[in-house]
C-alpha cells in the first residue's frame, strides 16, 4: 500500500468515526417519536421516520431520508432531508420533498452543528407547527403558506388528508434493498404481546421467536411505535 493509500483509508476511518459518534449523540437527546439509523450499505445516508404526536400534523407517520454531505462534519454544505411521504407543510417541496432548511441553518458549523439539532427542528415544525408558522419567513410550498394564512379549514383539510395517507403507507416493504431501512410490523399478538407485557412490567423477557424486521411495531389504529428497545 502506498503512503497516499494510507492517507486515504485512514481519512476514511476517521470520517466514518466521526459520523458514528454523530449517531452516537443521538442516544443522549430528546427525540421521541423520531426513529434514524444509517444505511448498512452507505453511512452518509440515513433513514428516518417521525410519529408525530401534537399539533395538525398528530398521527402522522412521516418517512425520509437524510443525507450527509461529502466532507461531514468538515463541511459548510448542509445535511440534505428528504421526505418519502407526500406531505403538505410549508417547508417541504411538494415535488422532490426536500426540507427547506436554509432559515434554521444557513450553513454547517463543524463542532457546533450536530445531527440532533436538525432532528429537533424537525419535530418542532410538525409538533409546534402554529409556533413555528407565527416565526417563518421562508417557505418551500407557497399554496401550503398561503392556505395556513387566507383559508384555514382547507389547508387543515389537506394536512389531514396528507395524515391519513401517510397511515396508510405505514407497513409498505421496504422500497430499497437495505437491512437497515426502517420497516414496522402489524401487532401481532403470539410474538409482541410478551414483549408488550414486559414493557409495562419495566422488565425484558425473552422472546422465543423475534419477528423478521425486529421488535418494533405498530399497533392498529394507535399508530405509536413501539418495541422492546424502546
Amino acid at each position: 500500500m502506498t503512503l497516499d493509500s494510507y492517507d486515504k483509508l485512514l481519512g476514511t476511518v476517521l470520517q466514518e468515526y466521526k459520523i458514528l459518534s454523530e449517531y452516537k449523540r443521538l442516544q443522549n437527546e430528546d427525540l421521541a417519536g423520531i426513529y434514524v439509523i444509517p444505511s448498512f450499505e452507505n453511512s452518509f445516508l440515513w433513514f428516518g421516520v417521525i410519529f408525530v404526536r401534537s399539533g395538525p400534523y398528530k398521527d402522522g407517520v412521516f418517512r425520509f431520508t437524510l443525507s450527509l454531505p461529502e466532507k461531514f462534519p468538515n463541511d459548510a454544505t448542509v445535511p440534505t432531508v428528504v421526505f418519502q411521504s407526500e406531505t403538505f407543510h410549508p417547508l417541504i417541496d411538494p415535488y422532490n420533498g426536500t426540507l427547506e432548511l436554509t432559515e434554521a441553518f444557513p450553513k454547517w458549523k463543524s463542532g457546533d452543528n450536530h445531527v440532533w439539532q436538525l432532528l429537533k427542528f424537525i419535530q418542532y415544525i410538525f409538533a409546534s407547527f402554529d409556533e413555528y408558522m407565527s416565526l417563518a419567513e421562508q417557505s418551500a410550498n407557497n399554496v401550503a403558506y398561503e392556505l395556513y394564512g387566507q383559508n384555514r379549514s382547507e389547508f387543515l383539510r389537506k394536512v389531514e388528508e396528507c395524515v391519513r395517507l401517510s397511515q396508510s403507507r405505514l407497513y409498505d416493504p421496504a422500497p430499497v434493498q437495505d437491512r437497515n431501512y426502517i420497516v414496522f410490523d402489524r401487532f401481532d399478538k403470539d410474538i409482541h404481546g410478551p414483549v408488550l407485557e414486559s414493557l409495562k412490567q419495566g422488565r425484558a423477557n425473552e422472546v422465543s421467536t423475534p419477528p423478521s424486521s425486529g421488535l418494533s411495531w405498530v399497533k392498529e389504529g394507535v399508530f405509536q411505535p413501539l418495541s422492546k428497545q424502546g
